[in-house]
């Protein structure tokens, strides 16, 4: 299983979708989460 990186929430949060989805609210936190690096791994 990949880890999801920093880079690579950056990038979904700029582009606002998965797999040509938009991302929910809760996802965007998620990512921020990621980001900021509150969440742990």
């Amino acid at each position: 299983m990949a880890k999801l990186t920093k880079s690579k929430a950056k990038l979904i949060l700029k582009d606002g979708k998965i797999r040509g989805k938009k991302i929910t609210a809760k996802q965007r936190r998620f990512f921020g989460a990621i980001i900021s690096g509150k969440r742990k791994k």
